[in-house]
């Protein structure tokens, strides 16, 4: 019975990285440098994204006044519910975090992660769109997709990505860790970042969804100028002489190029462009 146990959690595990793209912490060591970065109070409520086989869930309880760990595959919560039955702090919900409603939760909301490599910047954006229940986010992520989070204004890894999270949230990278900490080892190494999010973001957007949607149509080029960007791609029948006008008021010069605008600045574009919008126009 063993042997058959231990053959159905190989491919239960097996099938879990494949979906993904999930390894398993196993150094201790990385483990206390991760709760210890969260600086968790008695009274902190925790939520876990991804516990997997629980490797952080045990040293999260034990600083933690209540600890809600989200697992989408239902034969870690089950295994999970079985090893911390006697902690009744310990919450295991099956859900997907991608999609979760995290009003469900009380908050303020500590969040500590070990987040699968192919899911995680999906489940970071949804989660800030809660940013508001959000303390702080103690996440590690694939180090390239680390630095595109944190990425300054331009550098070769600055994105859309990057000013999406700066918008909404100050981050600060705080360590790598090695392939050889994780089960299996992966290809390539992972960081641990610190998410601050904003309760209000410094540079607020009146329409966060159109400035979004700038942002997005902006980067869909990287060698071409803003303005061709925004003139291909953009859905909005904007017309060389808007642009003009819009960068006349912004003082740009005509072949500024997307990666050279700071979050501050793309939100300065998306409210200069909205008025000349022709839905904007006719009211």
């Amino acid at each position: 019975m063993r042997k058959k146990s231990h053959s159905h959690s190989k491919k239960t595990t097996s099938r879990y990285r494949k979906r993904f793209g999930q390894v398993f912490l196993r150094d201790p060591i990385v483990v206390e440098q991760i709760v210890t970065r969260a600086q968790l109070e008695p009274s902190d409520i925790v939520l876990e994204i991804g516990p997997g086989r629980g490797a952080l869930t045990g040293a999260l309880a034990e600083r933690a006044a209540m600890l809600y760990a989200l697992e989408i595959e239902p034969p870690f919560v089950q295994a999970l519910q079985q090893r911390f039955a006697d902690r009744p702090h310990i919450h295991l919900i099956q859900a997907d975090a991608r999609r979760y409603d995290y009003e469900q939760l009380p908050h303020p909301l500590v969040v500590v992660a070990n987040l699968p490599y192919s899911t995680a910047t999906h489940i970071l954006r949804h989660l800030l769109t809660y940013r508001q229940r959000l303390s702080r986010l103690i996440v590690m992520v694939q180090k390239e997709v680390a630095e595109r989070f944190a990425a300054a204004t331009g550098s070769k890894a600055y994105s859309g990505l990057s000013v999406f999270f700066q918008y909404h949230a100050a981050i600060e990278p705080c360590f790598d860790v090695p392939p050889q900490a994780f089960s299996p080892n992966p290809a390539v190494d992972s960081t641990v970042l610190h998410i601050e999010p904003f309760a209000t973001p410094p540079w607020p957007s009146s329409d966060e969804h159109f400035l979004f949607q700038v942002v997005k149509c902006a980067f869909a080029h990287r060698r071409k100028t803003l303005r061709k960007n925004l003139l291909a791609m953009a859905p909005w029948q904007l017309c060389e002489a808007d642009l003009t006008t819009v960068w006349a008021e912004l003082s740009w010069t005509p072949t500024v190029r997307p990666q050279e605008l700071s979050p501050a600045q793309f939100v300065a574009l998306a409210e200069a462009i909205k008025p000349l919008l022709p839905h904007n126009r006719l009211a």
